[in-house]
């Protein structure tokens, strides 16, 4: 009896460690493909922010720093607005002015021009 014991506790420990390699191989697989599908969109999200950016640029122009200010804080009371000498930070888009206009809208950047 001591070597039957002693065989089933290897087939049920070695069925459970077959059974955790598994597991373990398909969450390494769902978080491949979720990380995939992640950057995908945020790549989408990026590329839409910089076309309505370009198309918000050409088409006003002449919007002033403190007129983006205003509207913004129109559309979201409470959101918080970073407001630098020549960007202002809402949200994940920066709007990017020079002489006080309007001159590109693109993704933030944490680094200062000397």
């Amino acid at each position: 009896m001591v070597i039957k014991s002693w065989k089933a506790g290897f087939w049920v420990c070695f069925f459970i460690l077959l059974v955790s390699n598994a597991y373990w191989c398909l969450l390494v697989i769902d978080q491949a493909l979720t990380n995939k599908y992640t950057e995908m969109e945020l790549h989408s999200q990026k590329q839409a922010v910089s076309e309505l950016g370009n198309l918000m640029v050409t088409g006003i122009e002449s919007t002033s720093k403190k007129d983006v200010v205003f509207l913004l804080r129109q559309a979201n009371p409470d959101a918080f607005i970073v407001d630098d000498e020549e960007q202002v930070i809402y949200q994940n888009i920066s709007f990017y002015f020079k002489n006080n206009r309007l001159v590109s809208i693109g993704e933030p950047t944490s680094e200062k021009e000397p």
